[in-house]
């Protein structure tokens, strides 16, 4: 009944843009219409953007500096950036950039964008990475002199992360934020139904000549990936992101599709330390002994170290930052005696919260449930749809499944997520030597001493961290007369080089 109402409310989204001259007939392919079916954001103002919608903001907004698929920082918004000593940063501006109601883009944008992550009334994601700005020099237009508290040798990175999108210092993004959001982004917003729909147009005075490619997107906000897939199928959108393995299975056997893989994901199971029973590391760790990795694996439809990851600590199989640490092993027994010496020799019951609509997430719930249940864990499952689990239960539940996307340089992450103060801490993890450990990364100068500290945060992890993280392939499915989407590590498809075979 849940998958025929989601898929009602699809066709009703269609039917919907049809009347409103936000959608065009199946031949949208072959004008310059690319369609794209995303899930139901929540709030997708820069600064307080949960990540849902990322086809949206990122073709709206733009960065000082991008990512190419490669992993290298380029430049966008800026063209040069430089420090001596890793505390005072200049960086210089690109000329000729308007924002999308003509105003012209300089150096007091970049400022405004840096100062309102610690604006309390903004509630900024990255305030606390942000709390190490002293102060913002404007010398000129084209240029800006960022002068840092302490050494941050790595801080250009943290203006790679989605929600520092540069905005404009004259415009009330207050006001129309998540109404009328206006940036320098190859595209400019058209028409926005929160919650259902939008048409972005090609920003016809765009900086970058030549791009976009694409005349207008299309973008339908569907809660379901189901049916967000059989829109594809039928030839109402063009791509669908975040599908599961099965789909990719399903579409690969069909003409006319294509399935790619920009990079991998996460999936962060997570344990709360500040109650029970996740409070005790000796329940932690054996839910972890009760884990197989294995098994997790094929539960998302992989194999283990060839296109699934594991480990227990918040840094990525595939950075440089990575220390490979010994394998824990699936061993019942030993999670049985963890969890007597805690105090449950006859075992617990815990919930354990997750996306119900989200590639990877039920099939992992179920597992790990599976899984720990003979070691003595009573998992109780609660999926709710993507939208709804983020708004009201993450950060909230004993035990969670998260996705998380990678960062370049972790640090960003790790100062987001997992110190005591982090905004998006949600193992609630409050560790004097993670904290410390942390917060020598972002200072250290010299390369290798910073990867000694993050050697040691990683045996921290593996010895009484809040974490299992496995990570999985991100899956983009489409029509396979598109060509050259790119979407790099850090999340933001850069849908201005996307076009159609026959649409040069």
């Amino acid at each position: 009944m849940k998958k025929k109402l989601y898929l009602l409310l699809a066709a009703g989204l269609v039917l919907l843009l049809a009347l409103s001259g936000c959608s065009k007939s199946t031949r949208a392919s072959q004008s310059k219409t690319i369609r794209i079916a995303e899930q139901v954001p929540n709030l997708i103002t820069p600064g307080v953007w949960d990540g849902q919608a990322f086809s949206l903001d990122s073709s709206i907004y733009e960065y000082l500096v991008d990512i190419d698929t490669e992993g290298k920082l380029v430049p966008a918004l800026a063209t040069s950036w430089e420090t001596t000593d890793g505390k005072v940063w200049t960086i210089k501006l690109r000329e000729g950039v308007k924002f999308h109601d003509g105003s012209d883009f300089d150096s007091e944008d970049v400022k405004f964008t840096i100062m309102r992550t610690q604006d309390p009334t903004v509630g900024h994601l990255k305030a606390q990475d942000f709390s190490v700005v002293d102060s913002v020099d404007t010398p000129d237009k084209h240029t800006v002199v960022i002068n840092l508290k302490e050494v941050r040798p790595t801080f250009i990175y943290q203006m790679t992360d989605y929600n520092m999108a540069i905005l404009s210092s004259s415009y009330d993004y207050a006001k129309f934020g998540e109404t009328k959001p206006m940036g320098t982004g190859p595209f400019k917003l058209d028409k926005l139904t929160p919650k259902e729909s939008a048409k972005l147009v090609r920003n016809k005075n765009y900086w970058d000549k030549g791009y976009p490619l694409a005349d207008e997107l299309l973008i339908y906000f569907v809660p379901d990936i189901d049916a967000s897939v059989e829109m594809l199928e039928a030839g109402k959108v063009d791509i669908v992101p975040q599908v599961t393995p099965l789909i990719r299975q399903r579409l690969e056997k069909a003409e006319g599709f294509k399935v790619v893989s920009p990079y991998q994901e996460q999936r962060f199971i997570s344990m709360a330390a500040d109650r029970k029973p996740f409070d005790d590391n000796r329940v932690r760790l054996a839910l972890k002994y009760a884990m197989d990795p294995e098994i997790l694996a094929k539960a998302c439809q992989g194999t283990l170290n060839t296109d699934i990851f594991y480990n227990e600590t918040p840094i990525m199989n595939s950075l440089a930052q990575y220390r490979p640490l010994p394998s824990r092993g699936h061993d019942i027994e030993k999670a049985k005696s963890l969890l007597a010496q805690a105090g449950y020799p006859k075992g617990l019951s815990v919930e354990l919260y997750y996306a119900s609509d989200h590639p990877y997430s039920p099939a992992l719930a179920q597992t790990v449930k599976e899984l720990a249940e003979p070691a003595g864990f009573d998992i109780q499952l609660k999926g709710y749809p993507r939208d709804v689990y983020l708004s009201q239960y993450w950060m909230n539940a004993p035990l969670s499944i998260t996705g998380w996307g990678g960062r370049i340089d972790p640090s960003v992450l790790l100062n987001l997520a997992f110190t005591s103060k982090g905004p998006w801490n949600e193992s609630h993890i409050k560790d004097q030597e993670v904290d410390q450990i942390i917060t020598k990364i972002l200072k250290e100068v010299d390369d290798s001493a910073r990867q000694q500290l993050y050697d040691r945060l990683q045996e921290v992890f593996y010895e009484r961290g809040t974490l299992i993280n496995v990570q999985v392939p991100y899956l983009v499915a489409m029509k396979d007369t598109l060509e050259d989407y790119r979407q790099p590590i850090t999340m933001l498809p850069q849908l201005k080089y996307a076009h159609f075979k026959d649409v040069k």
